[in-house]
């Protein structure tokens, strides 16, 4: 916006400050608002070869210049002279956008072959191209419209990627967060599951061991205990038989014995009996 607005409006003899001052605050927003874009560029693209750029090489090469154009300016008065200062940041340029294009590779791992370093590798050097050209620009004195459009158009192309970048987290975060939201709903009924499953286990276990304390307290052998609870859990007598390897009969006989000492006459007695 100040760039906008200074480029835009000045030099204007209906503004205070005079020639000279409109002119060095003209100039300081084309000199500083450059200052912004490695330093974008190093945070907004993670290029970490960028630092130097971001944090020293603008105000070496772009900060000092233009206090060294407002100097030559205040001593010969003469702004054509100034503007000879431009090959230093214009040089720079130069060395910024190479080092993008060293960054990028860096960054996809010497890999430029896909989209999106692809992508990014050509907007980036489209946008900063302007904004960093800006010198050669002001020096061979094209015209505000064609100084406007081309560092806009840096400006809407670095908001075009950005928007685009975060358009696609945010649709990746979104299928993400569906994913999440399908293995919470199957885990939790997985969950549901187990917990019945161990309900109904727990359940069993209390019923037997209830069931085998009742046996010892109608004093059962060992045996009996055995058969009595294969009974409990509905078992035939012959399948009783063949488990143990004993005859029919035996068990039987045992069964008989178990209904004595319990005081019972049949199974459902037996089973209610041992189970309260």
């Amino acid at each position: 916006m100040a760039y906008n607005i200074s480029g835009g409006l000045l030099p204007d003899p209906k503004l205070p400050g005079g020639f000279f001052v409109q002119e060095c605050v003209a100039y300081a927003t084309g000199f500083f608002t450059p200052c912004y874009f490695p330093y974008y560029v190093y945070k907004g693209f993670d290029l970490k070869t960028m630092k130097f750029h971001a944090r020293v090489g603008v105000f070496i090469f772009l900060a000092v210049s233009y206090f060294i154009f407002v100097i030559l300016f205040a001593m010969t008065g003469n702004l054509e002279v100034a503007k000879n200062i431009l090959i230093v940041p214009t040089l720079y340029s130069v060395w910024v956008l190479y080092s993008v294009y060293k960054a990028i590779r860096l960054k996809y791992d010497n890999q430029i072959k896909s989209q999106e370093a692809r992508e990014e590798l050509i907007v980036l050097a489209l946008c900063l191209s302007p904004w960093l050209t800006l010198p050669i620009i002001t020096y061979l004195d094209l015209g505000q419209a064609i100084e406007a459009t081309a560092t806009n158009a840096g400006f809407l192309l670095l908001l075009a990627l950005h928007v685009k970048r975060n358009v696609s987290q945010l649709r990746l975060e979104h299928e993400r967060l569906l994913e999440s939201e399908l293995y919470l709903k199957q885990w939790n009924q997985i969950l549901q599951q187990e917990v019945e499953k161990r309900t109904k286990e727990i359940d069993r276990l209390n019923r037997e061991e209830k069931f085998r304390i009742n046996c010892s307290h109608y004093q059962l052998t060992n045996r009996e205990k055995e058969i009595a609870f294969m009974v409990y859990m509905g078992e035939t007598y012959k399948s009783v038989a063949e488990k143990l390897f004993i005859a029919e009969r035996t068990v039987a006989k045992h069964v008989q014995n178990i209904f004595y000492k319990i005081r019972v006459s049949n199974r459902v007695e037996l089973c209610h009996k041992l189970n309260t």
